[in-house]
């Protein structure tokens, strides 16, 4: 699971991380190993790294230099996420309001440490909901059991060495020793996967366009479609899109 923090304060930042990294490690330790938080001293440079399906959670300040915190926001839901959670860090809470224009799901008046009860509830709701929509798989890599949620696959392949490889939406690769029939058997109970072409499985929420021959992925990853399969292929893709 991948968290963005993104406030222009340092102090106010790493408190916020703190709290975030102690609530994890209370309430919800099995997933603080597997999630990843970082941290951001301006919406640029968040904005940077973004791309839609990335993080499940991402708390903005609102009070920000050029870009403030709804704006940032706004940019996120433009650029197609509308899963993600967000939630806002303010010092006034004549703010929430606007909140709700982009779908946030909380917001925290600063200081933190003054507002812990609204914070544990907020995040008690938000991990619930996460952990609720995120089936997972286990890979064996390196002869270590690897808990993968589904929501982070970008797709699977074999390489030119024959070997089954999962790629992750952080940019990660596992080489797995699992068999693709396993894997296949595991990834089809989700109407998100689709094998599209001998041996390959994409995960169609990271689908940035859909040509003759291949799909684009959202970091240019260019995936072929198997001609025999084209018809099938094309049709599960749009049903899926007109169903989300």
């Amino acid at each position: 699971m991948n968290i963005a923090i993104v406030d222009d304060e340092k102090d106010e930042l790493q408190a916020a991380e703190r709290y975030l990294r102690d609530f994890l490690a209370k309430n919800y330790s099995k997933l603080l190993s597997d999630t990843k938080i970082q941290t951001f001293s301006a919406p640029d440079d968040f904005l940077r790294v973004f791309k839609p399906g990335l993080f499940q959670l991402v708390i903005l300040d609102i009070i920000m230099g050029e870009i403030n915190g709804f704006q940032t926001a706004q940019i996120i839901r433009a650029r197609g996420d509308d899963d993600v959670n967000i939630v806002f860090l303010t010092n006034n809470d004549n703010f929430v309001l606007n909140g709700y224009r982009v779908f946030a799901v909380g917001y925290f008046l600063k200081p933190i440490s003054n507002h812990e009860d609204d914070f544990v509830s907020t995040f008690n709701h938000i991990f619930h909901k996460i952990c609720r929509k995120s089936p997972e798989i286990i890979l064996n890599v390196n002869g270590t059991d690897v808990i993968v949620p589904f929501r982070n696959i970008f797709y699977v392949d074999i390489d030119y060495r024959h070997r089954l490889c999962v790629y992750l939406a952080d940019g990660k690769k596992f080489v797995t020793n699992n068999n693709y029939t396993e894997i296949f058997d595991v990834l089809s109970t989700d109407e998100r996967f689709l094998e599209c072409y001998h041996r390959i499985i994409i995960n169609m929420d990271y689908v940035k366009s859909m040509e003759p021959d291949d799909f684009t992925l959202l970091d240019g990853t260019s995936i072929p479609i198997s001609q025999r399969k084209k018809k099938g292929v094309k049709v599960a893709f749009m049903r899926y899109f007109a169903h989300k």
